[in-house]
């Protein structure tokens, strides 16, 4: 959940929310962030016009392959525009589950912090039934926000993808949809993103979940219009909650580690191993002494589980 502070803006209170990269209490989640522990496997583009005021061509930059796997970090010809109310679903090898803090991320290429092109983020346990995530688009809308405008604000925004410049991904708490109906918090398969038109015109506008216009680039009228996809990485999935149900205090340093583990006051005989966030083992044992060291030189960056018995506890490796 995020803290809302209110500010008076023209005789309203507003929203303020997290600002851009680089700035205090961002949320952003940078590409090569080590909570990372997948990426979205499979990608569907269905394409939304250049301009749907005139309904002519429809976007065709990038291909839907360029959302699988890591997002890019800083080059913005890497990735596939959606067009006006374009839409994206992606699936993933294991589901997204619902664990401590934000639980997926999606990035957009966006080349500053404020030109920003936004998307509706839903999400699903079978592919059928979706879920929105309660959007916040504050920007005021007496003024069209141009074509190539970089002077929106992110405070003003929440829950909407492409908040954030190139490289950094918009967190999604799943958390914040546990009352929800129709989907498991707890085993997400789809992730569908769909695309704000941006324009003030009440005939061809998208709203946020307060009624509010949502104002952002229009008209992008050529090839690379709307939203401009790079990937989703998955920071919660399925196989890591079981793995955590257990959880407790192992005494185990330094965490993160780098080249080594030291685990101490643990039983004689006891088996323990290291798994991956799918739940694989990768390393394996069995407890010497009380307090022992396990390399752990052969581990990629990452989160991994150190489990120990019926005991467990989150480990990172730098």
């Amino acid at each position: 959940m995020f803290l809302s502070i209110f500010i008076l803006m023209a005789g309203v209170s507003v929203a303020q929310f997290d600002g851009a990269v680089g700035t205090a209490g961002c949320k952003a989640i940078q590409y090569n962030d080590s909570r990372i522990v997948n990426w979205a496997t499979t990608c569907t583009v269905y394409r939304g016009y250049f301009d749907i005021a005139n309904n002519r061509n429809r976007a065709s930059f990038g291909y839907d392959s360029v959302a699988i796997g890591v997002a890019t970090a800083s080059n913005t010809m890497e990735a596939v525009s959606l067009g006006d109310s374009g839409v994206a679903v992606l699936t993933f090898e294991t589901p997204i589950a619902n664990g401590e803090g934000a639980d997926f991320a999606v990035y957009e290429n966006g080349f500053d912090d404020g030109f920003l092109e936004l998307a509706f983020v839903e999400v699903s346990s079978d592919g059928e039934r979706y879920v929105r995530f309660p959007a916040t688009s504050n920007t005021p809308t007496a003024t069209q926000v141009g074509s190539f405008a970089n002077n929106m604000d992110p405070t003003l925004l929440n829950n909407l993808a492409g908040k954030y410049r190139i490289g950094w991904g918009t967190p999604f708490d799943l958390e914040e949809l546990r009352d929800s109906t129709g989907i498991d918090i707890n085993n997400i398969t789809h992730v569908r993103l769909v695309d704000c038109i941006g324009t003030i015109n009440p005939q061809y506008c998208t709203y946020d979940a307060n009624g509010n216009i949502v104002n952002d680039p229009y008209p992008t009228a050529f090839n690379s219009s709307g939203f401009d996809l790079t990937g989703v990485a998955v920071l919660n999935q399925r196989s890591t909650q079981i793995v955590l149900a257990k959880t407790v205090d192992i005494k185990a340093f330094p965490n993160p580690c780098r080249d080594f583990l030291k685990v101490a006051e643990m039983p004689i005989g006891e088996e323990y191993q290291i798994l991956d966030m799918r739940g694989n083992v990768v390393e394996r044992g069995v407890c010497m002494q009380n307090s022992f060291c396990i390399s752990t030189q052969g581990l990629k960056q990452g989160l991994y589980v150190l489990r120990i018995g019926s005991f467990a506890k989150k480990i990172v490796k730098q």
